[in-house]
């Protein structure tokens, strides 16, 4: 007869196994590993397509008059969300915002409420009317001095070099919560659990 070890999964032989008698390898946290993985970025296709118009825009995202180069007179930049008012007390530039004022306040305003510590793009992607771009950035708010790491994404649409909507999203529950000086959410979400505090 074939002893258990033969005879058993992997799964079940590591289960029967006391857990301080195994020797595994260390394991990267799943953070570290996700923002170590290699990027794909794609060169934009011309100096006029939409993934370069963004490009630029993120090279200099403070400077009005730079930025008014790559975008139309109908801009439109949504942050975070389309209209929130609850989150929009905390982050002013939070929802749709008409006009390349908005974006640029945005990032003048971030710089304002933290540290930005660092801003990696790892993808990026485009067609002929629109482009992508994904990363993450670490930020260290101003205030209460709290650090943290959120991916982000931006959506642009446009053409002919010029943008007419951008669209960024973040972790916001993970961005707020480094203004958060005290108290805690009573959170009720899960049908088959009970409620959490945070």
């Amino acid at each position: 007869m074939a002893s258990r070890e033969h005879r058993a999964g992997r799964g079940d032989f590591d289960a029967a196994v006391p857990s301080n008698a195994r020797k595994e390898k260390p394991v990267m946290c799943t953070e570290a590993r996700a923002l170590e993985r290699k990027s794909s970025t794609t060169e934009p296709a011309s100096t006029s397509s939409p993934l370069a118009a963004l490009r630029s825009i993120l090279s200099n995202p403070t400077d009005l008059d730079f930025v008014e180069q790559f975008t139309t007179d109908d801009f439109v930049y949504v942050s975070l969300n389309y209209d929130n008012p609850e989150l929009r007390r905390i982050m002013p530039w939070a929802g749709t915002n008409e006009g390349t004022k908005g974006l640029v306040q945005t990032f003048l305003d971030v710089g304002r409420y933290w540290t930005v510590n660092d801003f990696q793009i790892q993808d990026s992607f485009e067609n002929k009317d629109g482009a992508a771009i994904f990363g993450y950035f670490t930020y260290t708010s101003t205030l209460l001095g709290k650090t943290v790491t959120s991916p982000f994404a931006v959506l642009a649409r446009g053409e002919n070099g010029k943008l007419s909507y951008v669209q960024f999203m973040e972790d916001t529950f993970a961005t707020v919560r480094s203004f958060r000086e005290s108290g805690e959410y009573l959170i009720k979400a899960s049908p088959y659990g009970h409620a959490t505090s945070v």
